[in-house]
């Protein structure tokens, strides 16, 4: 039978200093990771491609920047973007007047914290080199600059 899990809001685990906390799979027991993300100005992934893994985007709070393909939109409190495998995405908070953006990320299947706790563990956080080469061990490929760079946007 199965069981029902329940993960409290402390619970979780976190990879580097300023990273969302993972409700990933073995804690919850579900095929998902579930992350609430705040995002500081200028803050998210290069563009990339997840393998196998569908990226879903809910904003709670100001608005997140996404680039899906090549179409570059702004999501508001409320809205939600779905990523399926295959697609080139990154998202970033490109308001520089406004909070970190809070968004709630789920992951289907789960599997994203392993390439935060690898990068860790490599020390790779701010290499592109090695942040490249722990995204192909985890299913995602890097193929475009951070958003910050397409759109021009500086600190």
């Amino acid at each position: 039978m199965a069981q029902a899990h329940v993960v409290r809001a402390a619970e979780g685990d976190r990879y580097g200093p300023g990273s969302p906390l993972f409700k990933h799979g073995s804690l919850t027991g579900a095929p998902f990771d579930f992350l609430i993300v705040n995002l500081d100005y200028l803050t998210g992934p290069p563009l990339h491609i997840h393998e196998a893994q569908h990226d879903t985007f809910y904003v709670i709070d100001g608005v997140l920047t996404v680039q899906i393909g090549d179409e570059v939109i702004e999501l508001k409190p409320g809205d939600f973007a779905s990523v399926p495998p295959g697609v080139p995405h990154t998202f970033e908070n490109t308001k520089k007047d406004q909070p970190p953006v809070t968004v709630c990320n789920v992951m289907t299947p789960g599997g994203l914290d392993a390439f935060f706790g690898k990068l860790e563990e490599q020390s790779g956080g701010s290499d592109p080199a090695k942040f490249a080469a722990v995204g192909a061990t985890c299913g995602m490929t890097f193929v475009g600059p951070p958003l910050a760079a397409r759109l021009g946007l500086t600190k």
